[in-house]
């Protein structure tokens, strides 16, 4: 430990030219960004002209669902005024806007699942005329309507599982005749229309689990006697791919032709499926002991995947690994451990996994170092870890992990600087603190990291007000970026 320290130093001393400086540099490394609380002005135009613009408090706009499209960040926001309605803000000129009151008064009209497709952003919201029914925006107050009303009258369809699949937007929603069943829409009153049955008349099963798979919507349905799992064809054929008699189908992962899924009977362990879109072509790859497996993620073909944990009340998991990170590459022999990270039952746990530039990168414990940043290729010996960020035993414990342009964002703890922003190449000496939002030890807890033109857009408290919406320039090897609060003013 000693001597990696004095490497660890010695690494700052030669790099930290490249790595930067401004202001105060967290424990030996790189740049500490300056931070800076813009309050800014909202005024927005649409075709109609001038859209209203509201005085925040120290609340803020309570902003939740952040979702980037077209050089624009869209999210669902309260002004304390307008109940919560539909925001967005574009970016450089850190403002942000009302797009639409679509429902007049506090009560808002509580916008949610946002999904960008194409031109638009759907989502749900409820007028208070037409209960809670499919919308869609181009950012603009006229450019704001709904789609159609599904189910006329204050009820509402209330579409659920808004799923981009090419040009078309699926969804379940619910009508008088039909009960809950699949829809899609192209945007337009008449191309929004029901797929297919599932249970016919008023009937319904639980559809759930919508995913694109290459130009077709995959999905599961449950009924008294077995779950499906079904394909929908861009012609709205559905077709049965695998079926069981006990147990749920959940966690449907594509990767190129194949669509691999975990199955669990509920019997403490969790096995692993991988098929193709015709029935008959699924095949169970491993039965895994403990919890059922999770976070499965996709890379150059291979999926990913945490298995091996205790299923908690005393049921144990995978006694000589425990959880650990594991990849599949569709067939039983290609279906192994990457490393034994933390020997024994307890296991390294990953957690937060995602693909950069063709390596994956997660947080990991492996029992000396605490939760740290790990990454691999996918071998044994390309697994390791980045940093140990909060040295020592302590865990920085990093989460929200998002990437790109060959830099991770993700939020970190430290005993000197509380939860912040962090980011990384995926090398130790450019893994450092991006910014000390809420000051000294106290935490910012940034989170929901979105990313919209040359910008970074998340959530964080600075410790003075609730949480609110801050932008951070993304601008190519610049550790001195500066973080503005969004936020509108009258």
């Amino acid at each position: 430990m000693k001597a990696r320290h004095g490497i660890r130093m010695l690494a700052f001393v030669l790099l930290g030219s490249v790595a930067g400086g401004c202001g105060p540099v967290p424990e030996g490394r790189g740049g500490q960004a300056e931070v800076e609380a813009l309050p800014v002005e909202a005024v927005a135009e649409s075709g109609e002209g001038v859209q209203k613009a509201a005085r925040q408090g120290p609340s803020g706009l309570k902003p939740e669902g952040l979702v980037g499209h077209d050089g624009r960040v869209f999210f669902s926001g309260d002004d304390g005024e307008s109940g919560r309605e539909l925001w967005m803000s574009p970016g450089e000129s850190a403002c942000a806007v009302l797009v639409k009151d679509i429902r007049p008064g506090a009560a808002g009209s509580v916008p949610r699942f946002l999904t960008p497709l194409g031109k638009w952003v759907y989502f749900v919201a409820d007028d208070g005329v037409h209960g809670p029914e499919l919308w869609r925006t181009d950012g603009t107050a006229v450019g704001t309507t709904l789609v159609k009303d599904v189910l006329p009258g204050a009820l509402g369809a209330a579409p659920r599982g808004l799923t981009a699949v090419g040009e078309r937007l699926y969804f379940t929603a619910e009508d008088r005749e039909h009960g809950r069943e699949l829809w899609r829409t192209d945007g337009t009153p008449e191309g929004t229309v029901l797929v297919h049955e599932f249970a016919p008349g008023p009937a319904s099963l639980p559809l759930l689990e919508l995913t694109a798979w290459e130009d077709r919507l995959a999905l599961t349905s449950y009924a008294d006697d077995e779950a499906v799992l079904w394909t929908v064809e861009w012609d709205d054929t559905a077709r049965r791919v695998f079926a069981t008699q006990v147990g749920v189908l959940v966690s449907l992962r594509p990767a190129g032709g194949r669509l691999f899924f975990l199955r669990d009977a509920g019997l403490d362990e969790g096995e692993l499926w991988v098929t193709t879109a015709q029935e008959g072509g699924a095949q169970r790859l491993r039965t895994f002991p403990g919890e059922l497996p999770s976070q499965l993620t996709v890379m150059k073909g291979v999926v990913y995947f945490l298995a091996g944990a205790e299923a908690g009340l005393g049921r144990l998991g995978d006694a000589l690994h425990g959880g650990e990170l594991w990849r599949s590459d569709g067939t039983p022999r290609g279906t192994r451990i990457v490393r034994d990270i933390r020997p024994g039952p307890a296991g390294s746990m990953p957690s937060n996994l995602v693909v950069m530039d063709g390596v994956l990168y997660f947080a990991a414990d492996d029992g000396l170092r605490g939760r740290e940043l790990w990454r691999t290729d996918g071998s044994l010996l390309g697994t390791w870890l980045v940093w140990d960020i909060e040295w020592g035993a302590g865990s920085s414990a990093p989460d929200q992990l998002v990437a790109r342009d060959g830099r991770l964002f993700f939020a970190a703890t430290t005993a000197r600087y509380g939860r912040e922003v962090w980011t990384s190449n995926g090398w130790f000496w450019w893994t450092y603190l991006l910014t000390d939002i809420a000051p000294g030890a106290a935490s910012s807890d940034p989170r929901s990291f979105v990313f919209v033109g040359p910008e970074v857009f998340f959530l964080a408290g600075d410790g003075m007000s609730d949480v609110s919406l801050w932008a951070l320039p993304l601008r190519s090897g610049d550790s001195c970026a500066r973080p503005s609060r969004i936020q509108a003013e009258q």
